[in-house]
């Protein structure tokens, strides 16, 4: 058995190793006991702001594509167009009458130029020219007063409209076009009183340089024994 002098020795050191241990643990700095006392407190604040990160994305998920189904729509939600209606067959209807006079077909014709009257000129040439002359001119009249009748009912009011209201692109868009198109057709019916105008003024020019042409011939005629000289 151990004697006591033995059981002295072991009792002083164990007391030297734990007085060790405790003076350690006492010049150690704060942040190597956080170190050494990790508890789950931490860990359950750490899920938890990953939990909101992931609530945070899924929202701008759906936000996104809220967004993406909204711009999808405008682009294909229409409704601004076919207001237009083609001006052709007006304009061609206005062309038929004002062209039934005088015309490039029957100019040479109409007015011969450097060509001796005939002795009946009064009932065969004078007559059916004025006829026509007179026509033309008054088929100009029509013209100018028909375009204005419908100038009197044009209405655009529908376009503005729709091009105040409209919350799509698409229908913007069309409604876009819709007042290109009616803008041409004013320049259509520009274009087709300035051919009325050329018409006008080229039967005017042509019916008195015609009648001082023939009477020049004639009086040439006249002159020269009535051969043509």
């Amino acid at each position: 058995m151990p004697d006591r002098d033995n059981l002295w020795d072991v009792a002083a050191a164990l007391a030297i190793v734990g007085a060790a241990i405790l003076a350690w643990l006492l010049l150690m700095p704060p942040s190597a006991h956080a170190q050494l006392a990790v508890t789950d407190p931490p860990v359950e604040g750490n899920t938890a702001e990953t939990w909101k990160a992931v609530d945070a994305l899924g929202k701008t998920a759906i936000d996104i594509d809220t967004q993406s189904t909204a711009i999808s729509g405008s682009v294909t939600t229409g409704g601004g167009g076919g207001d237009y209606q083609p001006n052709a067959a007006y304009i061609s209807s206005l062309d038929q009458e004002l062209f039934s006079g005088v015309n490039a077909q029957n100019f040479g014709d109409e007015f011969p130029g450097w060509e001796a009257l005939p002795p009946d000129s009064t009932s065969a040439v004078s007559i059916p020219l004025v006829t026509t002359v007179m026509g033309t001119y008054g088929q100009a009249l029509a013209t100018a007063q028909s375009q204005m009748n419908e100038l009197e009912g044009e209405d655009f009011s529908a376009i503005e409209q729709t091009s105040a209201t409209a919350t799509a692109l698409l229908t913007a868009t069309q409604t876009n076009t819709e007042a290109v198109l009616a803008v041409e057709q004013e320049l259509q019916l520009t274009r087709q009183l300035l051919a009325t105008l050329i018409t006008v003024e080229a039967t005017k020019a042509g019916e008195e340089l015609n009648e001082r042409a023939q009477e020049g011939a004639t009086n040439a005629m006249s002159f020269n024994l009535g051969e043509a000289p």
